[in-house]
């Protein structure tokens, strides 16, 4: 099993990110233990592992993990949501009556 089979088309982003990870890392450890000093190496290493979670998500990784970043497709849905909501709250009909009043008294 390669690692393209494992991690998917991303997989050079993904070890590019985690490369950068071990770098700040490794630049960390070896520095000095002030806010000053680990300043630098962990924004690397915090790119770093940006870099490798976009590889994974949007290079693919197998199965339906890639759909979920489908952005006109989750816009389009959520238009439909607001469209339909937007109906109800203005008092369209949309078929789904209760049965139940409106009067407020609680059945009183």
């Amino acid at each position: 099993m390669s690692l393209e089979e494992t991690l998917g088309e991303g997989y050079k982003q993904v070890l590019a990110g985690l490369g950068a990870f071990l770098v700040g890392a490794i630049w960390g450890a070896t520095g000095e233990m002030s806010i000053e000093g680990m300043y630098i190496p962990l924004v690397i290493m915090m790119l770093g592992a940006l870099v490798a979670i976009l590889g994974m998500s949007l290079g693919g990784a197998g199965g339906a993990h890639g759909d979920s970043f489908d952005l006109k497709s989750a816009m389009d849905d959520m238009a439909g949501m607001l469209t339909e909501l937007q109906g109800k709250v203005a008092g369209g009909d949309d078929g789904s009556d209760d049965g139940g009043d409106d009067s407020g008294d609680d059945g009183e």
